[in-house]
């Protein structure tokens, strides 16, 4: 579980970078360090983060690398368009009208990709902060409820990082299956922090804190099984904010924060 500060200089880094076109792993760790030093922050024991960091960017150059490729493509689709245009070639504009489909559909695969997780395929911080918010301004009045996984250090100092991913990855399933057809959205906000977005539709249909304590309960129950270990239990603590449109997401965040850390104490202390 990364510290406030730690989080803080996850964000401080991010807002920094966020008009950049392309962020290499350089130099995301240079901002990441600058801010981190400034702060204070020992960043020295955070191998899960950059482990997290590096996925991410190899992931990001390959969708990069396959729009430069479908670039190339449509340039010299467009080429051989007013080609056979101008020799009225039929045939050649069919083909033309096929290779381009098939671009569609790969160009809209890759914008799934880079909106994704590379690890739990939940929305990524990508998706959050350029396409869902408006200027970190929330468009619509919502709830959002920012989950921590518990001791989840623990699970990886006891059981080593790959089941640390599989539990990450356990938790995201089981949350989409939980919150199926009901327009709730999960995504990975920072290495095991997550969030659940309500629209104002779904907070009219549901009780949205009963449903969160329910899925709290449920998992908790449950036993994750791996090829090296069986019968593994993990939780989550969570808090619950309403959200308005035009409101601030630090703002937003902050409070759930606060309220999950209250959940946090409270479930020790049974």
């Amino acid at each position: 579980m990364m510290s406030n500060r730690l989080k803080e200089v996850t964000f401080l880094t991010v807002n920094d970078l966020k008009n950049e076109d392309i962020i290499l792993p350089s130099k995301y760790s240079q901002v990441f360090e600058n801010h981190a030093n400034s702060l204070e922050v020992n960043i020295e024991d955070e191998n899960v983060l950059f482990k997290d960091l590096h996925e991410d960017n190899v992931n990001i150059d390959k969708i990069v690398r396959q729009t430069n490729d479908n670039l190339s493509i449509l340039y010299q689709s467009t080429d051989d368009a007013r080609t056979a245009i101008l020799n009225k070639d039929d045939k050649s504009l069919q083909n033309i009208y096929g290779e381009l489909a098939k671009m569609k559909s790969k160009i809209n695969l890759l914008q799934k990709e880079l909106f994704s997780d590379s690890l739990t395929k939940a929305f990524n911080r990508k998706w959050f902060m350029d396409y869902y918010l408006i200027n970190k301004s929330f468009p619509e009045d919502g709830a959002l409820a920012f989950i921590d996984l518990n001791k989840f250090k623990y699970i990886n100092d006891t059981f080593g990082h790959l089941v640390g991913d599989q539990v990450l990855k356990y938790l995201v399933d089981f949350l989409k299956k939980e919150f199926k057809d009901k327009e709730i959205k999960v995504l990975r906000y920072a290495g095991d922090e997550f969030i659940v977005l309500f629209n104002q539709n779904t907070i009219n249909q549901f009780d949205i804190k009963t449903l969160m304590t329910n899925a709290q309960k449920k998992l908790a129950r449950q036993k994750l099984k791996t090829s090296k270990f069986k019968n593994i239990q993990f939780s989550f603590s969570f808090g619950l904010v309403p959200f308005k449109k035009d409101e601030q997401l630090e703002k937003i965040v902050l409070k759930a924060d606060e309220l999950m850390y209250k959940n946090k104490k409270a479930l020790i202390s049974r």
